[in-house]
């Protein structure tokens, strides 16, 4: 019987401790919500302020964009209006006299003074003889200039020297070449503007070599004497070097530079018997001369350049 008594004290104080027992407090359960929303409002409070910054940023970029593109706008308009301004002011003078006239009136010159000579009398020759010989104009003096109407191939020919300068023009070029030979810098970064003013700079239409016909005339006009000169010094070389624009793969603008720059070695090879005094190149879209996007740009930068470099 004992054992009953101890078995039921055993289970009622299992269900008296049972009933004592407490459950949280509904206050204790509120405050923890709170917090919770606390923090919940606190971390969405911080990421609108970052939403915030980031689109004041972005506005601010967006911004200074604007207005960078406006200046280049501009630029272009005033290089584009100065350009026009010297087209006009060039074509607006009187044409120049042509080669055949100025040989027509030395001719008819030399011509009337022999004449002259044949029929006066015998005891006059002697005074005709001490008489100063006729004045024959050199035919380099007297040659005038190409100009092209199309506005590049304008820009081209004015930086081009006469043929009388050129070899002047070619020695500075060799001193310059010899101050830079030994800097270990690339060949692009030391090309001087001298090379401008010897060669034209020739420029293409898109994804052609053709050569126009503007350019064609510069190319006879300056080759004559640039490439004589060339081959009588006999310590230089010249480079010809094809460009692209950026539109088109590299691998593709690398060709087709290869292709303008063999296209104007094979026009002026009739002018330089030594062909190993000619090296052709193609730097395709890598150093246009125009870094923006646009039609203006791209005209530029689809060229052909020529220069001088040291003889190996």
């Amino acid at each position: 019987m004992l054992k009953y008594y101890i078995i039921i004290f055993a289970l009622l104080s299992l269900v008296f401790s049972g009933c004592g027992s407490k459950s949280p407090e509904p206050l204790d359960e509120e405050v923890l919500d709170l917090e919770y929303v606390k923090q919940i409002e606190e971390e969405e409070r911080k990421q609108e302020e970052k939403a915030t910054e980031l689109l004041a940023l972005e506005a601010a970029l967006k911004a200074t964009e604007a207005e960078a593109a406006a200046e280049t706008a501009a630029e272009t308009a005033k290089e584009t209006a100065e350009e026009a301004a010297v087209q006009e002011k060039l074509l607006a003078q009187p044409e120049l006299q042509t080669p055949e006239t100025n040989q027509a009136g030395a001719f008819n010159a030399i011509k009337e003074a022999v004449f002259e000579i044949l029929t006066i009398p015998a005891d006059e020759s002697q005074e005709v003889k001490a008489e100063k010989p006729v004045a024959v104009p050199e035919q380099e003096d007297s040659s005038p200039r190409f100009m092209p109407t199309s506005r590049l191939a304008l820009v081209s020919a004015l930086k081009l020297v006469s043929c009388k300068n050129v070899p002047a023009k070619m020695e500075d070029a060799h001193q310059r070449l010899l101050k830079t030979k030994d800097l270990k810098i690339a060949d692009r970064s030391l090309r001087d503007e001298i090379n401008d003013r010897l060669m034209p700079v020739v420029h293409f239409d898109f994804d052609q070599i053709k050569i126009k016909p503007d350019y064609q005339k510069l190319l006879r006009q300056q080759s004559s004497c640039v490439m004589k000169a060339l081959e009588a010094r006999g310590d230089m070389i010249v480079q010809i070097e094809g460009h692209a624009d950026e539109r088109g793969s590299d691998e593709y603008n690398l060709a087709l530079g290869h292709r303008r720059a063999n296209a104007i070695a094979n026009s002026i090879m009739a002018y330089l018997s030594n062909s190993t005094l000619v090296r052709i190149l193609s730097y395709g879209e890598e150093f246009p001369l125009d870094r923006n996007s646009g039609k203006n740009a791209w005209d530029k930068n689809r060229r052909v350049e020529f220069t001088l470099l040291l003889k190996p």
